[in-house]
């Protein structure tokens, strides 16, 4: 007779079959109290009748391995036997620890063995190895009696086997303390993303509030300097920017848009920005229809439509133009805001908070798969383009 435990162990692979059985035996806990009455949300006969078929799956094919290795072996120690017979000596031994392994998985979750704290369990653990492997062999002994008393006594029975069975148990335990320790590490994995996942929203939050009452001031200072001047626009501008607040509010806690509702919200903004500039504004949109659903951030584009007025539109005492475009190549989201202002001074740009804000949130957001590029346009001009991961509606996460 041969043992289970060790041998298959080592070669089960610890994901695939280690895990997943132990988890169909027992439902697991990462704290102490009430076993849970369920599994995901399953009814309890069902969760009952799952694992009761996962444990004699498992035993059946113990008792399969083994029967074949007695079958071999047999002839090497001057004995015939057909596999028939190995297989009714083999299969009952191991659905006797069918029987048993609940309850030795229940033990080993109730007393683990743990650095801290470990006399005890361990003391435990060999009072049950003893006891459960002696009552393993006496059902199984009760059984098998006549296939087996014609080759060995009941005492040679149990002297043969017993030390196999206190290493199954021993297996069964370490069986039940690796799905352990594996379930902790993924719990552990799965907080530490949620943390980071939270850290970067409230990081794209706090970016988010800069840009936002960056905007309203340089606004506001416009409709100010407009009411002596010229009262009907600062009362449009005032108009305008309700709006403009309402539609952000609307979209308050919406990590991406669609593009479209991205260009709704920037028309609404240039509107405000051609009360202040009057003729001096004019824009353009060049947008492929069929990026016009791609998903982008919240608020991308108007921080940098609004660099593009403060240091280009605005520093040119002639009438400017203000270009958005939109496109897709290879599976990116090619996007570009381009003024004729007079550029950059020779030198290095400084990126202020527009460009800064935009550069970290899609740091946070795409990692390494973004581009943003900037620089000056031959014949005069400055231009931004952004390339990003091209995210249709159906592949994008839903929403918060």
């Amino acid at each position: 007779m041969s043992n289970l435990g060790p041998r298959a162990a080592v070669s089960n692979s610890v994901e695939r079959v280690f895990v997943p059985l132990v988890r169909a035996l027992i439902p697991r806990r990462t704290h102490r109290g009430p076993r849970a009455a369920t599994i995901g949300g399953e009814p309890p006969a069902k969760t009952f009748w799952k694992r009761t078929s996962a444990n004699v799956a498992a035993w059946t094919v113990a008792g399969f391995f083994f029967a074949s290795q007695l079958y071999f072996l047999s002839p090497i120690a001057g004995l015939e036997m057909s596999f028939t017979r190995a297989l009714l000596i083999n299969l009952p031994f191991y659905y006797t620890w069918a029987l048993l392994t609940p309850a030795i998985l229940a033990l080993a979750r109730r007393f683990p063995i743990e650095r801290a704290r470990w006399e005890k369990p361990l003391l435990i653990h060999l009072v049950a190895s003893t006891i459960l492997s002696a009552v393993q062999l006496f059902i199984a002994g009760a059984l098998l009696q006549e296939l087996v008393t014609a080759s060995m006594t009941p005492a040679q029975f149990f002297r043969v086997n017993f030390h196999a069975n206190v290493l199954t148990y021993w297996a069964l335990v370490g069986l039940a303390w690796g799905a352990d320790t594996y379930a902790k590490y993924r719990d552990r994995e799965l907080l530490a993303s949620r943390l980071e996942t939270q850290l970067a929203q409230a990081e794209l939050g706090a970016l988010k509030m800069q840009l936002q009452p960056h905007f309203l001031f340089n606004t506001l200072n416009a409709i100010a300097a407009l009411l002596k001047s010229n009262p009907d626009a600062a009362e449009g501008m005032i108009v305008q920017l309700s709006d403009f607040l309402r539609l952000t509010l609307k979209n308050t806690g919406r990590p991406d848009v669609s593009l479209r509702e991205e260009l709704e919200f920037l028309e609404r903004y240039l509107a405000i920005e051609k009360t202040r500039f009057a003729d001096r504004l004019s824009t353009r949109f060049r947008i492929r229809s069929e990026v016009l659903e791609a998903r982008v951030p919240n608020l991308l584009l108007q921080p940098l439509v609004e660099n593009a007025i403060r240091h280009g539109i605005a520093r040119d005492r002639r009438a400017g133009r203000l270009e958005v475009s939109a496109t897709h190549e290879h599976g990116r989201l090619l996007l570009r805001v381009t003024d004729d202002g007079p550029g950059a001074p020779p030198g290095r740009v400084t990126e202020g908070i527009g460009l800064s804000n935009t550069r970290d949130r899609l740091r946070h957001l795409f990692g390494d798969a973004y581009s943003l590029e900037y620089g000056n346009v031959p014949g005069g001009g400055f231009c931004v383009s952004l390339a990003l991961p091209f995210v249709s509606p159906e592949s994008a996460p839903p929403s918060p």
